[in-house]
């Protein structure tokens, strides 16, 4: 069922969210700071907690499909718009005890596929002030608000989170960091390179810290840690496109023609989180240079 249609078989409930949420939630998110060194502490215990458990270092390695890529990293390290695949939403059977906070949930997912991104919010605060523990409406509201720029508030959920165990802990990391190199690239460099020697086998960590390199302007840096991401992880799309992008901007155009080219083998063209036919137009002009 459509946005549109939602609203009109439910106005009542539509138009009288945005009037209360702000009164009965206010307690609820009533967050302190989360500061940048105490989010690094808390990746870290993460981090460790996985290798002492025996995992994979690289906890970022995301292979299940319905929860890939909620946040698809960019050469900008910017997020962008989202598809139906990027926020899973657990709607519960028509069976459930509670209807009217599904049908909240449902509200938000299909405020998020109209673009009312504030609409959302409130329904997420209205689904969370009922279920305080529904820690998928949690993080869906700190991806609404990291869409939205309002960083602390995304990384006090995050953090939250992220002390809790929640199982979607590669892509809580990977937006944390996305949110400290938007917020500090300069202190990100320093605080990623740590994360670096620390977990010298995650191609997610050296992929971030490349962004990070590219937005203070170090670009051979970047090139060289996305280069070693690769090689680490050399099935990931994403990062051979934004290695490519990075030498187009610096005018290396045949390791960008090469890259661009890569991008194409390795991505499914069903999945349109990579501009594919930006891409190919892309690699015509510079053959055609």
């Amino acid at each position: 069922m459509s946005a549109i249609s939602n609203r009109k078989n439910h106005s009542s409930l539509y138009f009288t969210v945005l009037f209360a949420a702000s009164f009965f939630c206010k307690a609820v998110f009533a967050q302190g700071y989360v500061s940048t060194s105490e989010v690094v502490k808390e990746i870290e215990r993460a981090l460790i907690s996985d290798k002492n458990k025996g995992q994979n270092y690289d906890v970022y390695k995301n292979n299940d499909p319905k929860t890939k890529d909620t946040l698809v990293i960019s050469h900008e390290g910017k997020t962008k718009p989202f598809k139906k695949s990027d926020i899973e939403i657990i709607v519960a059977d028509p069976k459930a005890i509670n209807t009217e906070v599904r049908e909240k949930e449902k509200f938000a997912y299909n405020s998020l596929l109209a673009g009312q991104d504030e609409v959302a919010v409130e329904f997420y605060k209205q689904v969370i002030s009922a279920e305080a523990d529904n820690k998928n409406a949690k993080f869906s509201l700190a991806v609404v608000y990291q869409r939205l720029n309002q960083y602390r508030q995304a990384k006090n959920i995050y953090y939250e989170l992220l002390k809790s165990g929640y199982d979607r802990k590669e892509e809580i990391i990977g937006n944390l960091i996305s949110i400290m190199v938007d917020e500090s690239p300069k202190d990100s460099v320093y605080l990623l390179s740590r994360l670096i020697s620390e977990n010298p086998q995650s191609s997610y960590i050296i992929a971030q810290s490349a962004l990070a390199f590219e937005k203070v302007k170090n670009y051979d840096q970047a090139i060289d840690l996305f280069k070693k991401a690769i090689s680490i992880d050399p099935n990931r799309a994403d990062y051979f496109y934004n290695l490519a992008v990075i030498c187009d901007k610096v005018e290396r155009y045949e390791e960008a023609l090469n890259y661009y080219s890569e991008v194409i083998k390795k991505s499914d063209l069903s999945d349109q989180s990579l501009p594919i036919d930006q891409v190919k137009k892309r690699i015509d002009f510079i053959r055609n240079s």
